[in-house]
């Protein structure tokens, strides 16, 4: 189960004593950090230095998922562990916040919204201090833009193990962390409703870039702690954006929370009419929900995607 490190990875991967809060934070690595990150494992430390990792895909666990996004200040993650979860929401986990990355060794996350049991985490932690994030003191090792590894608690004998993904497109208009702001009801391609989503209620959030994208739902200021909506939702897959037809395509391959169904890549494909208002505004409308904006006669849904700056 367990696979010795090899002697590369010895050198590659080691641990400073901690981040450093107190520092300013630089945008040097910005570069190397930008995009998406697969989680493939778990680095085992002796006094600092990996001498073990287990690999997700050797593990008891196999199908484990987690996937990272760093992209402008932003960052978010969404996983499908837990899926045997007693709670409501049945399992997966994700979170949603700013971070700063001090050098190659020092990073910060500052969480403020997430699904799953990091949703309702978060949500106790801010009611409980009156704060707006739980921030997140991490030592990382940044191996320029192949990988990095991070120890939450300086203390841990354990570190994840990140490697970074490819890019499956070029940069596109799409490109960016977005942030719902408002969903309008269709009745026969005719908008009826038109409802605000107040960040301080539900938080939908999300990150594209290179033909990849992750979305995370916070529903902790909308649902009940036992309603199954309580714990959110997420997920993670590609994308592909014709704008010659006003067209955006996603293929979502697995999910979080209430969504926990996994798919091959590019075999779930959900169309969207995509109408862009500005660089940092658009619509899009998927045709196929209904009921939406507690309009029971809808045939038609449309999501307004503002740019998170």
């Amino acid at each position: 189960m367990i696979k010795k490190i090899f002697l590369a990875l010895i050198t590659i991967i080691t641990f400073s004593c901690g981040g450093n809060p107190n520092s300013e934070p630089t945008n040097s690595y910005e570069e190397d950090i930008l995009g998406f990150w697969d989680r493939v494992g778990t680095i085992q430390l002796m006094n600092g230095i990996p001498v073990d990792t287990l690999a997700f895909k050797d593990s008891e666990n196999p199908d484990n998922k987690q996937i990272k996004a760093f992209l402008s200040d932003r960052v978010m993650w969404v996983n499908n562990y837990w899926k045997d979860s007693t709670a409501p929401w049945k399992g997966g986990s994700g979170g949603y916040g700013k971070f700063n990355i001090y050098s190659r060794d020092s990073l910060t996350e500052l969480m403020s919204h997430g699904s799953g049991l990091m949703g309702v985490s978060l949500k106790e932690y801010k009611d409980k201090n009156d704060a707006t994030f739980q921030p997140w003191n991490m030592s990382i090792n940044l191996v320029e833009n192949k990988e990095f590894s991070q120890k939450n608690n300086p203390k841990s004998d354990y570190a994840e193990y990140w490697k970074k993904i490819p890019d499956l497109a070029p940069k596109s208009r799409i490109d960016g962390v977005w942030k719902r702001v408002y969903e309008i009801a269709y009745v026969n391609d005719i908008p009826v409703d038109t409802t605000s989503a107040p960040g301080d209620v539900i938080l939908d959030v999300k990150v594209m870039y290179g033909g990849r994208y992750m979305y995370q739902v916070d529903f902790t200021g909308f649902a009940e702690p036992d309603q199954p909506f309580y714990g959110g939702l997420g997920g993670y897959g590609s994308f592909e954006l014709d704008e010659d037809n006003n067209m955006l395509y996603e293929y979502q391959e697995w999910g979080t929370g209430i969504v926990t169904q996994t798919f091959d890549p590019k075999v779930n494909k959900t169309s969207h009419e995509i109408t862009f208002y500005s660089d940092d505004l658009f619509l899009q409308i998927d045709k196929s929900n209904s009921g939406v904006v507690n309009n029971s006669s809808a045939t038609g849904r449309g999501l307004v995607y503002k740019r998170v700056k």
